[in-house]
């Protein structure tokens, strides 16, 4: 998601309401087999140090595997971020990349297991082993 800084600056406030997608290259290195394209809502704007303000809202799915029965399992997620970019930081071009940012933030997201509700162990025991309750 790029910003055009030209614009920013020249209003002083952008009002976000986009669909972002995120790379499948980024996101199947976390477990996950499939994310919905990504809600961003909010404001990005410049106060009055000239630094950039983002006050952002962002909500989507996770389509993860159930560690017991390995179906694709939903899991919604929504996440705000509140972010200061100093002015002295932004490249001489004109626009700002807001890709990582928000990766950063969605990330924090991702749940490490996930189980199917209703989902049970169907194996029990093995060649050597047997599940018990101690």
């Amino acid at each position: 998601m790029k910003i055009d800084l030209r614009k920013l600056y020249g209003i002083g406030k952008l009002d976000i309401d986009e669909e972002v997608e995120i790379n499948k290259d980024i996101y199947s290195k976390m477990n996950v087999n499939k994310m919905d394209k990504v809600k961003v809502q909010g404001i990005i704007s410049v106060n009055y140090e000239n630094n950039i303000e983002i006050d952002l809202d962002l909500s989507g799915n996770f389509i993860m595997p159930c560690e017991i029965t390995g179906e694709d399992v939903i899991i919604p997620f929504n996440t705000h971020i509140e972010e200061e970019i100093l002015e002295n930081t932004l490249n001489d071009n004109f626009y700002l990349d807001l890709s990582d940012i928000l990766w950063e933030n969605i990330v924090l997201e991702i749940p490490f297991k996930v189980i199917k509700e209703g989902a049970e162990i169907k194996c029990q025991q093995g060649e050597g082993w047997k599940l018990s309750e101690e």
